[in-house]
């Protein structure tokens, strides 16, 4: 699945180099050993939790809450038709609905494909801290038309965004027809910010569960299978999912009928599951800003990459450690390559180069 739908933490930073010293025969490139979620460890340090949640780059700053919230809050204000008056959408219209459409193509657009003209197309940095050295296969029968890019913009484009605008267009119509509780910004603002505090979590707690679910067999051979041809992953992988995966992936809006809340709060939940995944499947570690200097853009989203090399490891974000809780961690570590020895009964060495 996507998210990686992984969370991922941006941050300008100095860096050591990605020398040769660090992959292996296959071409197999390992950063670093996960480190440890230090905030959530008993006893609670409330000097920890405090930096984990408002440090920068943090949980919730920048791209945890703020950004996205921002995005859906611009998105509300001046990207959506109708928005003036609720009662506007109880009438299905394309009017305001194609116009979703093109947003969220431009939007994905946007994301994944910048981050593929930079990395994959132009190639400005070439291997360097890339996780696999090889390039997007572009002759393989695994995938649509032979070619892991085509294959992966097919399915983003064509299944994700349709569905993930037509979920966003049944929101505002039952926002629309008064079927959900409703929070403004100016008559309940405590509820307001308080929500979009939360929100983080539950995407968090509705990735790892759909996730889970969707290694169940029936469900992947029918379905999960289709994004998890993509072992060597990019930009475009990351909402490449079948049709019958974006149904259940796109859900986060389900807690919206329990809770009051605005559209804003629904943009933030859908974009942030469309369009973060690009970067949890960049399939670099770090983006780098001047060629031949030590100044990047840490993407870091090794944790999600070894989910699609291990399969059953890692199913939630690096943020919230409930891949620790119920025993699915993968720091990276040799102690990580013999449990999946032990799991799936395999020498050590099909295991450390697989």
């Amino acid at each position: 699945m996507a998210d990686s739908q992984q969370d991922t933490e941006c941050a300008v930073s100095n860096t050591v180099d990605d020398s040769s010293e660090t992959r292996d025969a296959h071409g197999q490139w390992i950063p670093r050993v996960l480190q440890k979620s230090q905030p959530f460890t008993w006893p609670i340090r409330p000097g920890k939790l405090f930096r984990f949640f408002l440090g920068f780059p943090g949980f919730l700053w920048p791209f945890g809450l703020v950004a996205y919230f921002g995005l859906g809050a611009v998105t509300w204000h001046f990207l959506q038709p109708g928005a003036d008056d609720l009662s506007s959408f109880r009438t299905f219209s394309a009017s305001w609905i194609l116009p979703m459409f093109l947003r969220n193509l431009v939007l994905l657009f946007i994301v994944a494909g910048t981050l593929h003209f930079i990395l994959y197309w132009r190639r400005v940095q070439g291997t360097r801290f890339k996780y696999n050295s090889a390039w997007p296969n572009q002759n393989s029968r695994a995938f649509l038309f032979h070619n892991q890019v085509k294959d992966n913009m097919f399915w983003s484009l064509a299944s994700g965004v349709t569905i993930w605008t037509i979920y966003e267009v049944l929101m505002l119509w039952a926002y629309g027809h008064d079927l959900l509780p409703f929070a403004h910004l100016r008559t309940n603002p405590f509820w307001f910010v308080g929500l979009a505090l939360v929100l983080p979590f539950w995407q968090d707690l509705h990735f790892y569960i759909t996730h889970r679910m969707s290694h169940w067999k029936p469900y992947y051979r029918a379905a999960h299978n289709v994004h998890h041809r993509n072992i060597n992953v990019g930009p475009w992988s990351g909402l490449s999912m079948h049709p019958l995966e974006h149904l259940l992936y796109l859900t986060r809006w389900i807690i919206l009928f329990l809770v009051p809340s605005h559209p804003i709060h629904m943009f933030y939940l859908m974009q942030r599951s469309a369009l973060n995944p690009a970067l949890g499947h960049a399939g670099f570690d770090q983006i780098v800003l001047k060629k031949d200097t030590d100044r990047t853009i840490s993407i870091d989203a090794y944790f999600h990459y070894l989910h699609h090399r291990y399969f059953d490891c890692n199913f939630g974000t690096a943020s919230v450690p409930l891949d620790r809780w119920f025993g699915t961690f993968n720091d990276g570590s040799p102690e990580a390559f013999e449990w999946i020895r032990r799991k799936k009964r395999l020498p050590l060495e099909a295991v450390a180069t697989s």
